[in-house]
């Protein structure tokens, strides 16, 4: 290592010229004054030194004067130093990833790491030692704040000590820098920055004033999750990782570093998590696609990239979930005591994965009642179970209701409201058990469906308006997700005025004409039953999709006349010049359970969509069966279902009918849970 002493330099000094402008210059010498520090770090670990050592000399009250980076590297060959500091970006890193003698990851490849050290004082001398041939020579480097465009290089003499290395003395410091004083926050800071890489070159050594840089003596735990995989638009395939460590010293700021594959930090943004105040955390986002985007120097503009924005957003979507699962761990002893009490709502083991983040979304939701609320703790054994009976009634049948108990009815805390909603999300496991209930009740929904129309006894009993149409009003994701119900057992007049005013612009009256009835070939007019539709945004207009439903009951097959009776809707709506048919697309379809063959004859036709009997342009006519319909549902809800690991019942699904739509039911149609209540009344 260098001795401490400046050597005298024998020759004159030589300037070299910064191949850069001055403003730009100028925005490199800015920056914080620990990530500047780092700066210089990294300069000292990529000239393969295993020993980095910051001092600090104070003035007479306590203040920084003067910061020295002492390090045991290879130093600045004198061949190397002019492109070193004359040409900027022309770092001799960029011609290789690694370092000579030991190997090691290289950091810095933009030759900017040394104006960094003018954002910590205004003058800085690089004292430094190399070998050339055996021989151990030593010269020095100086600038200054106020010519940034130059640096001053010595002439190399015999050093007196045969050891390189390299020591950048910083002074002039004006600014009062506190936080490299004694009790400044320094070397946690540098225990952030270099965690990764000390972890994975556990030989070298960093100290500052004299205390160890080292980030296991801080952390509380360290861990690693895989981000989600993608290829951008161009054909980038993105891969990364997210490391957390939790350290065991408070943090103010909660950061995002962006990193390329090696874990060196190229760009910090804000966590976006708020897991609350119990955790302080720094998350490193580790990708070669980072260090790409630093590369061509849009790192920085991360809210402009979306291929960036997604892996940032991914990477916050783990980090939320990690924290789920942290609070859930942190969770499990005062759990065990809750069940020890007979107070805890569940029991027995997850039996799949969504029960377990219900209930992972439970214990996060019931700790924080029980941490911030002092009534809970000193309530009732009968109330405290009653509270947690009301949040896992909310967890498991209506997640958004959450929101409203813990505010309005528990009144938790506002700062824990905030904490709990971060990790409560719309993307969250809340929002994950919303639909897999909405999943689970559909499923349930088409075996109870399914009973009420083949069932004898319910399929000649089950009422075409006054029962099957008032259920489907509530149903009509059944004939496709995009649909909304526009018009219900409706004739086809009352149809034509709405659609007329959904498409006639914004203040135009609507015109006499449109009152006018719409009729059939026969005179009649036409009654239908569900008239669902959808919107498609294009260019210039919007282009609206409608869908109507003839309804039979499950006793009436379709058959020719019911194939013309939903043909005559078609055409009515076709011929009447005041039916938008330009953009608009009309699909009617008549449904039951049943066929003839006759007009099942008529929807098999080799030059026609299959379904249907009549198609153009812009209209199509079709007829149906139930089992064709709930076929089509259940493969759309088929992924959903496998990843759920759920299998609805019959009873289920009878029951769920039941609570839903029990006055649209026939008296044929049975609760299995009066029943089975009635069957227990008389075992009683």
């Amino acid at each position: 290592m260098n001795s401490n002493t400046s050597p005298a330099l024998s020759e004159p000094v030589r300037k070299v010229q910064v191949a850069a402008m001055l403003d730009h210059l100028q925005s490199l010498a800015k920056g914080k004054p620990v990530n500047s520090l780092a700066e210089l770090i990294w300069n000292a670990l990529d000239a393969d030194a295993t020993e980095v050592h910051v001092s600090v000399e104070d003035n007479e009250m306590g203040s920084p004067v003067e910061i020295r980076v002492l390090d045991n590297g290879d130093g600045i060959r004198l061949s190397d130093a002019e492109r070193a500091f004359g040409n900027l970006g022309g770092s001799w890193k960029k011609e290789r990833a690694r370092s000579a003698r030991s190997d090691k990851r290289l950091h810095g490849r933009d030759g900017k790491g040394r104006f960094k050290a003018f954002a910590i004082g205004e003058r800085a001398v690089w004292q430094t030692t190399f070998q050339d041939k055996g021989t151990f020579l030593q010269y020095q480097i100086s600038g200054q704040l106020q010519d940034l465009s130059s640096f001053a290089i010595g002439t190399p003499t015999p050093a007196a000590m045969l050891k390189t290395g390299t020591a950048v003395t910083i002074d002039k410091i004006n600014e009062s820098l506190g936080i490299f004083s004694y009790g400044g926050s320094a070397l946690q800071q540098l225990s952030e920055q270099f965690a990764i890489y000390l972890r994975d070159y556990p030989n070298t050594k960093i100290t500052f004033r004299g205390d160890m840089v080292d980030p296991d003596a801080v952390q509380r735990t360290a861990t690693t999750v895989p981000l989600s995989s993608f290829t951008t638009d161009s054909g980038v395939r993105v891969e990364g990782s997210l490391e957390v460590i939790e350290w065991n010293f408070a943090k103010k700021e909660r950061k995002l570093c962006l990193c390329d594959a090696n874990g060196y930090m190229l760009h910090e943004i804000e966590a976006g998590v708020r897991p609350g105040s119990e955790y302080n955390f720094t998350a490193y986002v580790r990708s070669a696609y980072i260090a790409r985007l630093h590369d061509e120097n849009v790192l920085a503009l991360e809210d402009l990239n979306q291929d960036l924005a997604r892996l940032v957003e991914d990477a916050r979507q783990k980090l939320r979930g990690y924290f789920r699962r942290r609070k859930a761990e942190t969770a499990r002893e005062l759990v065990d005591e809750w069940k020890k009490e007979g107070i805890y709502p569940y029991s027995g083991d997850a039996p799949n994965a969504l029960e377990q983040a219900r209930r992972e979304v439970f214990d996060i939701c019931a700790i924080s009642v029980n941490d911030y609320l002092d009534s809970f703790k000193a309530g009732t054994t009968k109330d405290r179970k009653f509270t947690l009976r009301m949040i896992r009634t909310a967890v498991d049948e209506n997640p958004e209701a959450l929101k409203k108990i813990l505010s309005e009815i528990l009144e938790l805390p506002k700062d824990k409201q905030n904490d709990l909603a971060e990790l409560l999300d719309q993307t969250s496991m809340a929002s994950i058990i919303e639909a897999s209930k909405t999943v689970s009740d559909r499923l349930k929904f088409m075996a109870g469906f399914q009973e009420l129309l083949f069932q004898p006894e319910t399929k000649s009993a089950l009422k075409e308006r006054k029962e099957l149409h008032k259920i489907l009003e509530g149903e009509t994701w059944l004939f496709g997700e995009e649909y909304l119900l526009t018009s219900s057992d409706e004739n086809l007049n009352t149809v034509l005025r709405k659609h007329i005013d959904k498409l006639r612009p914004p203040g135009k009256k609507r015109s006499k004409k449109t009152d006018a009835p719409v009729v059939r070939d026969d005179g009649s007019q036409g009654v239908i039953d569900l008239m669902l539709a959808r919107e498609l945004p294009q260019y210039g207009r919007t282009r609206k999709e409608y869908l109507v439903v003839e309804l039979k009951r499950p006793s009436q097959k379709i058959d020719l006349t019911v194939k013309g009776q939903i043909e005559s809707y078609a055409l009515a709506v076709m011929k009447d010049e005041r039916f938008d048919t330009k953009n608009t697309h009309w699909t009617f379809i008549a449904v039951s359970n049943e066929m003839t063959e006759e007009a099942a004859e008529t929807v098999r036709q080799t030059d026609k969509p299959v379904g249907y009997f009549l198609s153009a342009s812009n209209y199509r006519v079709g007829l149906v069966t139930w089992a064709e319909l709930l076929q089509a549902s259940v493969t759309r809800l088929e992924m959903f279902r496998e990843k759920l690991d759920y299998v609805a019942t019959k009873d289920q699904g009878v029951a769920l009918l039941h609570d839903r739509y029990k006055k649209f039911l026939p008296s044929t149609f049975v609760d299995p849970r009066d029943v089975r209540q009635h069957e227990d009344a008389r075992e009683l």
